[in-house]
C-alpha cells in the first residue's frame, strides 16, 4: 500500500461524506493505493455512522472509534500506530485541507528523494480573529527563544512523511504529546510549503481559546527546561533586591513584599506546570481507549 490517510474526527458528521467524496476521487485520479484511517474521537454526533456507511461504498476506509474523548493529539497517535502505508498523511475532515494539496505534497516527497516529510504552514493568517492571530504568533517567538526545538510560524499538522518518520513518532513514549514539536525534535529533512485553509463550512472549530492557551504552555514545557532556569535567576534576583532594600532601609517595603509574592506564585505556576506533565507521565495510564475497529486484521 502506497499511502494511509489518517484523519482525526470529533463531530464532524456534517462535513464528513464532503471530505471522503474529495479525497477518494483525488486519490483515485493519481492511482494512488491507499486507506483512509478516520479516528473518532469520541464524537456526540453521528460521525461514527457516517463513517460505517462510507465503508460499505469504499473498502479503503477504516475506522477507530474511542471510549471517549481523548483529544486530537491521541487521535492522530491511534492513527500512525495502525498505518501500513509506504507514506503517511495526516490531515483534517473540515474540508480546510484540501485533496489537491495533499496529492502535491505527496507527489513532492515522492520527487525528493532527499527529504522524508513535507509539511504545509499557513501562507495567510488574515482570516483568524486578531486576538488568536495575536496569541499564535506570541506563542511561536517563546517557543523558538526558549525552547530545545524551533517551530516554523503557522505550520499545521497538515503534512506527508515517510515510515521512518512515522516509526520515530511512534517511538516517543510521553502521554501528553505535541506533534508539531514531535516532527520536530526527531529531525530527518522537511520541505514546508505555504497553502491556504479553505472556508470551514459546516460547524465550528473544537479549539477554544483558553483550550489554545494549555496547548501551546504543554508544547513549551514539553520541549524545553528554561523556564524551570528562569525561576532560579528570578530567585537571585529577588533575593539581592530584598538584601539590598533591607541593609538600605532597615526592613522590607510594602512593595518589594508584593514583588516577592509575584515572584513565588508565577514560579510555583511553572513547576505546577512541569509537575503536572510529570504526573500524567508516572500514572501510566493509556493514551487512548478504543472501543471500536472497522476495517483492520487485527
Amino acid at each position: 500500500m502506497e499511502l494511509s490517510v489518517i484523519v482525526p474526527c470529533y463531530n464532524e458528521s456534517e462535513s464528513i461524506i464532503e471530505f471522503h467524496e474529495g479525497l477518494f476521487g483525488a486519490l483515485k485520479n493519481a492511482k494512488i493505493t491507499n486507506e483512509i484511517i478516520f479516528v473518532d474521537d469520541g464524537s456526540k454526533d453521528d460521525t461514527i455512522i457516517k463513517v460505517e456507511e462510507l465503508r460499505k461504498k469504499d473498502k479503503n476506509v477504516k475506522l477507530i472509534s474511542f471510549s471517549r474523548n481523548f483529544g486530537k493529539e491521541s487521535a492522530m497517535l491511534a492513527g500512525l500506530k495502525h498505518a501500513s502505508g509506504k507514506y503517511t498523511a495526516i490531515m483534517d475532515a473540515d474540508l480546510q485541507h484540501t485533496p489537491e494539496v495533499l496529492i502535491g505534497m505527496y507527489k513532492r516527497l515522492k520527487e525528493e528523494k532527499n527529504y522524508d516529510c513535507v509539511c504545509a504552514y499557513k501562507a495567510n493568517r488574515e482570516d483568524e480573529k486578531p486576538l488568536k492571530r495575536t496569541l499564535t504568533s506570541i506563542f511561536y517567538r517563546i517557543s523558538n527563544k526558549v525552547s530545545d526545538i524551533k517551530l516554523l510560524p503557522g505550520a499545521s499538522d497538515f503534512r506527508v512523511f515517510t515510515s521512518d518518520v512515522k516509526d520515530a513518532i511512534i517511538s516517543l513514549p510521553e502521554k501528553k504529546r505535541f506533534l508539531k514539536g514531535m516532527f520536530s525534535w526527531v529531525g530527518f529533512n522537511t520541505i514546508y510549503i505555504p497553502y491556504i485553509p479553505d472556508k470551514r463550512l459546516y460547524g465550528k472549530t473544537n479549539w477554544s481559546l483558553l483550550k489554545l492557551i494549555w496547548y501551546s504552555l504543554g508544547g513549551i514545557i514539553s520541549f524545553s527546561v528554561k523556564p524551570l532556569k528562569f525561576i532560579f535567576l528570578l530567585g537571585i534576583f529577588t533575593f539581592l533586591v530584598g538584601f539590598l532594600n533591607y541593609i538600605t532601609f532597615g526592613s522590607l517595603s510594602n512593595k518589594t513584599i508584593i514583588l516577592f509574592l509575584s515572584f513565588i506564585m508565577l514560579s510555583i505556576g511553572i513547576i505546577a506546570l512541569y509537575i503536572s506533565r510529570i504526573y500524567n507521565n508516572v500514572l501510566g495510564r493509556p493514551t487512548y481507549i478504543i472501543k471500536k475497529k472497522l476495517g483492520f486484521k487485527n
